[in-house]
């Protein structure tokens, strides 16, 4: 039987004992099974595509979905920022032409 003490002779084998690497032997497949012997892996009767993570079809990539329409409870809340009053025509004005001035324009 193989060393149970962790030297610098065996920790590799060590690594492959506790899971970091994949067991090579059956020692370190014993003392695998013997230390995750009460884990719950939660992966009993699911499988893997592992064709499908080496070839990067693994996940599902979002779309972000444009909508015009303002949710109603998110209209309330911009009108809760501004404290219930609408945004006077001359700050709407300044944040427009600051917004079309090019960003290394010094504003006025």
């Amino acid at each position: 039987m193989g060393n149970n003490k962790l030297d610098n002779q065996n920790w590799e084998e060590w690594l492959h004992s506790t899971g970091y690497l994949y067991p090579t032997n059956e020692l370190e497949l014993a003392r695998f099974n013997k230390l995750y012997a009460e884990y719950n892996f939660k992966l009993e009767n699911k499988s893997i595509n592992i064709d499908a993570i080496i070839q990067g079809r693994s996940c599902s990539c979002l779309k972000i979905i444009e909508s015009i329409n303002i949710n109603p409870d998110l209209q309330e809340l911009r009108m809760v920022a501004r404290k219930g009053e609408e945004i006077p025509k001359h700050i709407l004005d300044k944040m427009k032409n600051k917004h079309h001035r090019g960003k290394d324009e010094q504003p006025e």
